[in-house]
């Protein structure tokens, strides 16, 4: 039995972790989905967290128990998944790379990934992302 957290921003992403997380879910399994909205309560992004959660629910959800949560409250994503991780005692971090951003951009905004990374002791899965 393993509990997992994964962190999404966009359904695109809930698609290639579902992809990942298929192959090595069992019955017992726990899934907790977090999206977290760096910027706040924009109309337009909370419904796609909303959208990217359901992907989790309808993808995973027959197979495996989900849970998930979406923070709206313009706290940090890194923070806020390091930090349910804790609360749940997940055994696995899951969690998205993209190359979309320049090395300039990933200095100047710093890296969600990068932090969740230094800040943990848990194991973290970087599922690709296209570009």
């Amino acid at each position: 039995m393993s509990t997992l957290l994964a962190g999404t921003d966009a359904p695109e992403t809930s698609e290639r972790l579902c992809d990942y997380l298929e192959t090595r879910l069992s019955a017992d399994d726990t899934v907790h989905v977090l999206n977290s909205l760096p910027g706040g309560n924009d109309e337009e992004l909370v419904e796609d967290g909303r959208e990217a959660l359901t992907v989790f629910e309808e993808r995973l959800g027959d197979r495996v128990a989900v849970e998930t949560y979406q923070n709206t409250s313009a706290s940090d994503p890194a923070h806020d998944l390091l930090t349910l991780g804790d609360e749940h005692g997940v055994d696995e971090l899951v969690i998205g790379l993209s190359q979309k951003r320049s090395p300039a951009q990933k200095v100047v905004f710093g890296s969600i990934t990068q932090s969740v990374l230094m800040q943990t002791n848990r194991p973290v899965v970087g599922v690709p992302l296209p570009d």
